[in-house]
């Protein structure tokens, strides 16, 4: 009998710590490890549905307003769920509504989903009701952040808000690890901030951090994953995805006892 799929959200409320580009890349890797991976874009702004596909078809508006469920294919193992603009409608109809927090989570309970290895959820950069969604729906919260002044204070509300979450809607929810985006080695106060990260969260980050690349643009460019460029046979960020990625299936395996495929 097939195993429910493990559904995981990338969130922080502080924007720019590089939620759309690791769940786009992480995305794209497990699905290169045969696993069947499904991307849903919740933010309004749509940057990972922009990013992967020219022309987004119908996506994640329709499927929580009920008219239609389209999965955009992007490779054989790798489906994706687009969003646009018209979720911060839909956010704004939904407050004050009985079962607003448990849209999504309902959704991903159909039959339509039950397909899938993995479901990987890119959050807006705040905390209302289509991140609430998100968190309500995940077995697992991966949080991004740039070792920034002012990171760790986002990353505390953040917390708050899943501590409730937790409580009220979702109990389940765990913590699976921070990733440190963005790095750059050279300034002093980027270690500092990074070491800060690390006493703070202990174990939950992730061994590998993602270094500031323009590699990562590139991809984005193409509208591939930066392990999938060719003419980067050897790059450190390919590298470093590469090793995140396998991280990311350790984790998983680990805390479910579940066999991923292929874990380097």
């Amino acid at each position: 009998m097939k195993q429910k799929p493990d559904v995981i959200i990338f969130s922080n409320q502080k924007g720019g710590v590089g939620k759309t580009t690791l769940t786009r890349e992480l995305g794209i890797y497990v699905a290169s490890r045969d696993l069947f991976t499904l991307l849903i874009d919740c933010d309004p702004q749509g940057n990972l549905t922009r990013g992967l596909v020219e022309q987004p078809g119908l996506g994640l508006y329709e499927a929580l307003t009920g008219s239609a469920i389209n999965f955009t294919t992007i490779n054989t193992n790798l489906h994706l769920l687009t969003g646009d603009v018209r979720l911060a409608s839909l956010e704004k109809s939904l407050i004050g509504e009985i079962d607003a927090y448990l849209k999504l989570k309902e959704l991903l309970a159909s039959d339509h989903f039950k397909k899938y290895d993995l479901i990987l959820l890119d959050t807006p950069p705040s905390l209302g009701v289509l991140t609430v969604n998100a968190l309500t729906a995940a077995h697992n919260i991966i949080i991004p952040m740039r070792p920034a002044l002012y990171t760790l204070q986002g990353t505390n509300d953040l917390m708050s808000t899943v501590s409730k979450v937790r409580k009220t809607l979702n109990k389940g929810l765990n913590l699976l690890g921070v990733i440190i985006n963005g790095f750059e080695s050279v300034p002093v106060i980027t270690r500092q901030i990074k070491s800060e990260i690390e006493q703070s969260f202990g174990n939950k980050v992730f061994k590998t951090v993602l270094s500031k690349s323009i590699k990562l643009e590139e991809a984005i460019a193409e509208g591939k994953g930066v392990t999938e460029l060719k003419k980067l046979d050897r790059s450190r960020a390919k590298e470093e995805v590469a090793r995140i990625g396998s991280e990311l299936l350790v984790r998983l395996g680990e805390l479910g006892g579940r066999q991923w495929h292929k874990t380097d």
